[in-house]
């Protein structure tokens, strides 16, 4: 379907490198890992299709891709190079890459570009891998469903965490596909369709993570509280220096996202990941480099944080920069603690704790 908008997309395409990954996805798997599917036969032979699952790394979409009947065309992230470990197994497959975070319109034509076409279109509602159940489901599955008329197959993964690497250690990983019933596709009525498409978004994802396997439910997290305290070491440190320092311990204590921005796009953040003694010229040469980064990428922050606090990541960094900059100018040390505390699904809790020393140089 061409559209003025937007690429049209062929479906299918690259039959013949997607065809053989298959093949030898298909062959291989069984024996380096103990795959569990369920329900497959719920996945229908013909017509268009959305397929949604959770998603926590790589090896789900492996798996969708390996085992759906028919070609799955997949809907990825645009705003962020793929990590470099497998980035060329990704573009050797194929995907439609969306600016997520940021107006993309030619993502969704094209991803209702397949579906009109009788395609499968595979999609991960929550849009990343940072936080797993304390992500809104975002609207563009409901929206790609609304404009193609496509239903959704809700599926739920289950031992993803860390499958990859023990897949390749010859560990043969535990992994659970559970594929559940059809969700027909979001009404197109109604007065309000922005309600619409975020209550049939949040319907397919309540469906999916029913479908996720109890123990791996057992370490989402049911509340979060983030802190930032800065000073210099040997006074009490106050919370009320930095704007925005709240949504700032959070950016540290998500190590997804700082593994990212460092191997995927390529900044010089390691003294932010690495708790301890940093030069402030490094620490300083850090936090401009995100918010450098933010002048391309507007939408990083506010799309996996939500509006307020992904602006209050931006001001705090800036807080932070000026802040290291009067202690080089006065020669003195300065300390950053960023503590985190979370309640778990299993009735745990959990703290953290990381400490920076901003030493002159």
């Amino acid at each position: 379907m061409e559209t003025p908008f937007a690429d049209p997309i062929r479906y299918p395409r690259k039959r013949l490198a997607r065809g053989l990954m298959r093949f030898g996805l298909r062959a291989l798997l069984p024996a380096l890992a103990q795959v569990e599917l369920k329900g497959l036969e719920r996945i229908p032979r013909q017509g268009p299709l959305i397929l949604a699952g959770n998603h926590v790394g790589v090896m789900e979409a492996v798996l969708m891709a390996t085992y759906a009947p028919r070609q799955v065309e997949f809907l990825g992230n645009g705003d962020i190079p793929f990590d470099p470990g497998y980035a060329w197994i990704v573009q050797a497959y194929g995907f439609i890459p969306v600016n997520r975070g940021n107006p993309d319109r030619r993502a969704i034509l094209q991803s209702v570009s397949v579906l009109k076409q009788g395609g499968i279109l595979g999609i991960f509602p929550e849009g990343g891998v940072w936080n797993p159940n304390n992500m809104e489901a975002q609207l563009g599955v409901a929206l790609i469903s609304q404009r193609a008329e496509a239903p959704v197959l809700p599926i739920g993964f289950g031992g993803m965490a860390g499958a990859l690497v023990d897949l390749l250690k010859l560990k043969r990983p535990r992994m659970v596909m559970n594929v559940g019933e059809l969700i027909p596709a979001a009404p197109s009525g109604g007065d309000d369709l922005r309600q619409g498409l975020q209550k049939h978004a949040e319907q397919i994802l309540q469906a999916i993570n029913a479908l996720i396997p109890p123990q791996d439910k057992a370490g989402w997290r049911l509340s979060e509280e983030y802190r930032l305290a800065v000073g210099m070491p040997g006074q009490m440190p106050s919370e009320r220096q930095i704007s925005g320092g709240e949504a700032f311990a959070h950016f540290l204590h998500a190590p997804v996202l700082l593994d990212a921005l460092r191997r995927n796009v390529g900044l010089p953040i390691d003294v932010l990941e690495q708790a301890g003694e940093a030069a402030n010229s490094r620490f300083r040469e850090a936090l401009t480099a995100v918010l450098g980064y933010l002048q391309v990428n507007p939408g990083f922050f506010t799309y996996r944080f939500g509006m307020e606090e992904g602006l209050q990541v931006q001001q705090a960094l800036r807080s932070l920069i000026g802040w290291a900059e009067e202690g080089q100018s006065a020669g003195r040390s300065l300390r950053l603690i960023a503590s985190a505390r979370f309640t778990l699904q299993d009735g745990r809790s959990e703290s953290r704790q990381s400490q920076w020393t901003i030493v002159p140089d």
